[in-house]
Order: structure tokens, then C-alpha cells, then sequence
């Protein structure tokens, strides 16, 4: 079981992959439900990020889009950036992709977080829930 520092750490830069993977296929393709689920994603790094200084843990985001501290998030933001570019419908499955797996996320860390993080984590588990609806409505 990761610590809940280590789960903190890796799910806010999961956030902000989210948002940078959404910005940057927004721009693209110009489709309004990436911005819209953009600008949401910047509030889940925000409740996370309220969370961070409780566990002592420094916010590990750089500000640049597209750029993780973590080498897993890098790996899987180009490879989603690679397939969101082919086309609108491959960028909409990138964003089933990103919500199915900020969902099972979300759910494994909720089991054994601490009683602050998981109020937290079930309010982005509820928007994670939208966002794949939002995205299967549009695939």
C-alpha cells in the first residue's frame, strides 16, 4: 500500500495530466468539451493541492503543459497527446481513457486514504464519473 503522501504526490500530477491533455486536444480540435473539462480539472489540482501541506508534501507540478515530474505521467501524456492527434473521435476516446483510469484511481486510493483526503477524493471521484459521461455522450 502506497503511503498517502506518495498517492497525494501522483494523483494531483494525474489531475493536472488530465487538464494539459484536455487543453491541448481543445486547441486542436477545437471541441468545447475539452475546455469545459479543462477548466474542471484545474479545480481538482486545486482541492488536492489544499491537501498537500496537511502531509508535508511539496506540490510536484511543473508549470508548463505537458511537462510531469513523474516519468509514468510523461510516458502516458505523449502517448495519449500521439493518439488524441489522429483525430476528434481518437481525442474523445483519449478522454474516456483519462476518466476510466482517474476512476480506478481514485476508487483504490479512497480505500485506505485517511478520513480528509477521501472527502476530497469522492468529490473528484463524482466529477470524474461526469467527465466519462460528458465524453461517452460525444464518442
Amino acid at each position: 500500500m502506497a503511503s498517502v503522501e506518495s498517492q497525494l504526490t501522483y494523483l494531483i500530477e494525474e489531475e493536472k495530466l488530465a487538464h494539459d491533455v484536455y487543453v491541448t486536444l481543445g486547441d486542436l480540435w477545437g471541441a468545447g468539451i475539452f475546455d469545459s473539462i479543462a477548466a474542471s480539472e484545474t479545480t481538482h489540482q486545486d482541492q488536492v493541492a489544499a491537501l498537500l501541506p496537511a502531509y508535508g508534501v511539496p506540490d510536484p507540478r511543473v508549470d508548463a503543459v505537458g511537462v510531469f515530474t513523474d516519468p509514468a505521467l510523461q510516458s502516458l501524456y505523449d502517448e495519449l497527446i500521439a493518439k488524441g492527434s489522429q483525430s476528434l473521435p481518437d481525442a474523445l476516446q483519449v478522454g474516456i481513457t483519462i476518466e476510466q483510469t482517474d476512476i480506478a484511481d481514485l476508487t483504490e486510493t479512497i480505500a485506505t486514504a485517511p478520513a480528509d483526503v477521501v472527502i476530497v477524493l469522492e468529490r473528484l471521484l463524482a466529477g470524474s464519473q461526469n467527465h466519462l459521461a460528458a465524453f461517452e455522450r460525444q464518442a
